[in-house]
C-alpha cells in the first residue's frame, strides 16, 4: 500500500456529514475511507464512460454502412495505375 501523502479537504453542512457518518458507520468504515471508497467508484464510472461514444443504434447502422460504401479517391487510383518505381527482386 503506497502511503498517503495528499490532503482534500470537503465542506458540508450538519446534516450531509451526519448521513455520511451513519452510512460509514453502517459499513463499520471510518468516515475517510467511506468518502474516499465512494470518490473512488464515482470516478471509475465516470472515466468509464468517458472513453465510450453512445449514439442510438440507427445513428450507429447508418455509420457502419457508410464504412462499407468507398468513397471517389481519383487521385488514389491515378497513383495506383502508375508504374512502380521501385521493384522487388
Amino acid at each position: 500500500m503506497t502511503a498517503k501523502t495528499q490532503r482534500v479537504e470537503v465542506r458540508l453542512d450538519k446534516e450531509r456529514q451526519a448521513q455520511i457518518q451513519a452510512a460509514a458507520d453502517a459499513v463499520n468504515e471510518s468516515l475517510s475511507e467511506f468518502i474516499r471508497a465512494a470518490a473512488f467508484d464515482r470516478a471509475d464510472r465516470i472515466l468509464a464512460l468517458s472513453s465510450r461514444t453512445l449514439m442510438p443504434a440507427e445513428q450507429f447502422d447508418a455509420m457502419m454502412s457508410s464504412l462499407d460504401t468507398p468513397d471517389a479517391a481519383p487521385a488514389l487510383a491515378n497513383a495506383a495505375a502508375k508504374p512502380r518505381v521501385f521493384v522487388r527482386r
